[in-house]
């Protein structure tokens, strides 16, 4: 896969020169591992109430009542759906409380036969069990985050190599704890916040595309219809030491995180997503018509949206 990518970048970037190409694209910022990003001050939008509404049967939700946590409380509502032209779904999620905090972790498999839904359903059990253990007593959020990342990329490694195949997956995952937010992402499933009347994805995606428009030589919307649009050089399960993104977010009343997977971002843009979230009346619905947009338009992959907020 590094291979492709880097002839790809050679292509595209001929006229620039290789070895300026190859340090632009590829070099990481090792001087700050963990971001922390501030809401911004602009209108706030009111707190939804969480009210029921039809999902289709061929959707998997998880929607649990909502959870005080000290004067807040948290709700949230996950679904999956496979689209309109793939025959299975990859894609794999999950939303899960423990003793003083919240997991919520999406997935999205890649693999020749069944591999991509192992590696996704593999990733996110793994991650959910190391969280899950390490989330007792004292601990440091953002060092168990990537802790459970890295055994996940170990485990699909494993797996792979068990069966003989070549198998990976993106991974996204927040855990709450009380009104703050630790995040980590590796591959391009992405999560956004939603804060006051504005959308921003904090998560980076590890693509061909979003690297060629960090340095210019595509647009934003260019990117969503490039031909390597589909080609990452960041997954779970290729990688031995896998570098992990992460970031921490502080959230107030009336915030919310968005993860979803290609199938939905790459079907509708930011402004889209951020449009029907807004007129939705609670989470469930918000996810329902995220799902049935991204079908209206082409449904291409499996698309999977998780939504969480605090009220």
């Amino acid at each position: 896969m590094g291979q492709d990518l880097k002839s790809c970048l050679k292509k595209i970037f001929f006229s620039s020169g290789e070895q300026h190409v190859n340090q632009a694209a590829f070099v990481s910022k090792n001087d700050v591992d963990t971001r922390v990003l501030h809401p911004a001050h602009t209108v706030r939008l009111e707190p939804e109430r969480n009210e029921e509404s039809t999902v289709s049967a061929s959707q998997e939700s998880a929607r649990p009542a909502p959870r005080s946590t000290s004067d807040t409380s948290l709700a949230w509502c996950g679904l999956t759906d496979t689209g309109l032209i793939r025959d299975r779904n990859e894609d794999y999620f999950s939303c899960k409380t423990l003793e003083e905090s919240n997991l919520f972790v999406v997935a999205d498999g890649m693999g020749g036969h069944d591999a991509g839904e192992v590696a996704s359903r593999l990733a996110v059990e793994t991650v959910c069990e190391e969280v899950q253990e390490g989330a007792k007593g004292d601990y440091d959020p953002e060092k168990l985050i990537e802790h459970a990342v890295q055994h996940a990329n170990a485990a699909v490694i494993r797996e792979g190599m068990s069966k003989g195949c070549v198998m990976g997956t993106t991974l996204t995952l927040a855990l709450l704890t009380r009104e703050r937010a630790y995040i980590a992402s590796v591959g391009d499933s992405r999560t956004y916040w939603i804060e006051n009347d504005s959308i921003r994805q904090i998560t980076e995606d590890h693509s061909l595309v979003a690297k060629l428009v960090s340095v210019g030589k595509l647009t934003k919307e260019e990117s969503r219809n490039h031909p390597k649009a589909n080609l990452l050089y960041r997954t779970i399960g290729t990688d031995d030491n896998v570098k992990v993104d992460t970031f921490k977010v502080e959230l107030e009343r009336g915030d919310g995180l968005l993860l979803c997977t290609d199938g939905l971002w790459g079907e509708m843009t930011d402004e889209d997503i951020h449009r029907v979230c807004s007129a939705a009346k609670d989470m469930t619905t918000a996810c329902t018509k995220l799902i049935q947009a991204a079908n209206e338009k082409g449904g291409k992959d499996n698309i999977t949206a998780v939504m969480v907020k605090l009220l």
